[in-house]
């Protein structure tokens, strides 16, 4: 039986490869297939409604229809079309609908308010900061008032960036833009009037210099929702012709044929990092077209310091050579890069392992883009945390490396009381209990019993099909009872790396499952595992899923040729 199995997986990953090999590109990235955003579009609607009325008239239109015709029948909309309807989409939209196509909306916009209250209003968000977001675009539509939100202290700004930098992190730009919208709609009275007016003209030279770290003027982490919100803000406090310009240029040149928008316009960077890696690990290390992609990859490391995160030069982001770096990027980069062995650049390399250890924070874990925030959907994350370990062992740091073991012992108390961990940026439980299997048997702390209750924990999830899904979150939209390919990737090298032999029946069937959902162009579909806001909307992203299942595949592929004793003596 099992060399049926193993005959099944060669053949499912040259199938794999051929297929990802004939679509990349000369210069050795791969195109991805950006999916189309509900925030992302009724964002944009809004913002070109707002600031560019008359020229953008046919773009708003075929915007809210197409926003109109991705309803769900519960009166709701996910993160993508088709997703299971959330909060924060459903009040985005139907706020873009009622204020740009008020004629037509009646109907879709009632059922979406129905629905909205059934799940408890916008004030059911635990993240404050989202129901800020939430009630400014039911403002912006006329369905409710700011006058008497809580005041975005603008004025923040105008301290040291040390002081605020851990607070914000990435959600500067929305913190501006909101501060913007509130006080245009609800103006600040006496001295809360008096400090947002001084500190206006720095929070607009502060969203100025972020669009001078990106890939392209007027866009703002390459993301058209953010862009949007951006757009609507600097609307709303008058900021000067140019900067408004720039954002509705940005927004009117992504606009798909359909009408709608991308989630994000950069996701090859990442998705690239991962097809390489699967590539390395399912055997393809020498192949002169992986070659080429690690030059790629190395060539969008980025050169120059930004600033706004404190951060040097050394790292990657999802967007290329510019934007905004993070440590989950930069780790999986790094991945990708050092199956190369002394064939890899040491420069490039070094710089980006020492950018990777420099962004550990004083607790041992890494988050996302800041070290030592306190804003939560940055981190610590457990995801991210078990990555960066693998990617700096992987680089030449030893178990022994007082870094290392900070990191473990941070992961190992990080534990959820079930065994589980969760993620920052994808979905559900499997990704991060998984992967942080993987760095504790990487970093020689297998056996410790938080590592055994985490394994434990992941076999428990596998549903009776021999495939996982997310686990029992019970976030919106996620479907427990339902399998994914990318979940499903993670479990199976994450078991292996705990010392489980291919041989079991439980891990054969996980490998059957994934061969058996393999597509007939040899790729595997995705599913929205990816999360764009943290538990309120989700994406589906190719390249990732298809280089997870390649990493897992080859993993299983050497654990079957190595045999049941040599798996237990290596474990």
């Amino acid at each position: 039986m099992c060399s049926d199995v193993d005959s099944r997986v060669d053949s499912s990953v040259a199938r794999a490869a051929q297929a990802l090999f004939a679509i990349q590109r000369p210069e050795g990235s791969w195109p991805n297939r950006r999916p189309t955003a509900v925030l992302g579009t009724a964002g944009a609607v809004v913002a070109l409604h707002l600031a560019d009325p008359e020229r953008s008239r046919d773009l708003i239109e075929r915007g809210a229809q197409w926003l109109a015709a991705a309803q769900n029948a519960d009166g709701g909309w996910g993160g993508v079309p088709r997703a299971a309807s959330q909060l924060v989409p459903t009040v985005v939209t139907a706020s873009a609908l009622t204020l740009t196509a008020p004629r037509t909306a009646g109907e879709p916009a009632r059922r979406a308010l129905d629905l909205i209250r059934s799940l408890g209003g916008v004030e059911s968000l635990a993240d404050p900061g989202m129901v800020h977001m939430a009630t400014t675009f039911l403002a912006l539509a006329g369905l409710r008032s700011l006058r008497g939100s809580r005041r975005i202290p603008l004025e923040l700004l105008l301290l040291p960036r040390r002081l605020w930098r851990p607070r914000l992190s990435f959600r500067a730009a929305p913190f501006v833009a909101m501060a913007f919208i509130q006080a245009h709609d609800a103006a600040p009275k006496g001295v809360g009037g008096l400090l947002h007016r001084l500190a206006r003209p720095t929070a607009l030279r502060l969203l100025q210099e972020m669009e001078r770290g990106e890939n392209d003027r007027g866009g703002y982490g390459g993301d058209n929702w953010l862009a949007a919100v951006v757009c609507i803000g600097l609307c709303r406090t008058g900021a000067p012709a140019h900067m408004i310009a720039a954002t509705v240029d940005y927004l009117r040149s992504n606009v798909r044929p359909d009408g709608s928008w991308h989630i994000m316009q950069g996701l090859d960077l990442i998705g690239g990092s991962y097809v390489a890696r699967g590539l390395a690990d399912a055997g393809y290390r020498d192949d002169p077209r992986l070659a080429r992609a690690r030059q790629w990859l190395r060539g969008c490391q980025q050169d120059q310091a930004f600033p706004l995160y404190d951060a040097p030069p050394g790292g990657w982001g999802w967007e290329g050579p510019h934007g905004w770096p993070n440590f989950l990027d930069s780790a999986n980069v790094l991945a990708a890069l050092t199956p190369a062995g002394r064939e890899e650049p040491a420069e490039h390399l070094r710089t980006g392992l020492d950018w990777l250890v420099s962004r550990q924070d004083g607790r041992g874990s890494w988050g996302t883009f800041v070290p030592d925030t306190t804003l939560a959907n940055d981190g610590p994350c457990p995801y991210t945390t078990a990555q960066c370990v693998e990617s700096l062992l992987d680089g030449g740091l030893s178990r022994g490396d007082p870094r290392i073991a900070k990191a473990l012992d941070w992961l190992l108390a990080a534990q959820r009381p079930d065994g589980t961990y969760e993620a920052l940026w994808y979905r559900g439980l499997t990704a991060a209990t998984a992967t942080a299997l993987v760095a504790f048997a990487r970093g020689g702390v297998g056996d410790h019993p938080a590592a055994r209750r985490a394994r434990e924990a992941l076999l428990a999830g596998q549903l009776a099909d021999g495939s996982w899904g997310p686990g029992d979150t019970g976030t919106p939209g996620d479907d427990p009872s339902r399998g994914t390919v990318e979940e499903t990737a993670w479990a199976l090298r994450g078991l292996l790396a705990a010392g489980l032999p291919a041989q079991d029946d439980r891990l054969r069937r996980a490998a059957e499952w994934i061969v058996s959902a393999q597509g007939d162009d040899g790729l595997w579909d995705a599913n929205p595992v990816c999360l764009h806001i943290r538990r309120l909307a989700y994406y589906a992203d190719g390249l990732i899923g298809n280089g997870l299942v390649l990493r897992a595949l080859g993993a299983y592929r050497s654990a079957l040729a190595a045999g049941p004793v040599a798996r237990r003596e290596a474990s």
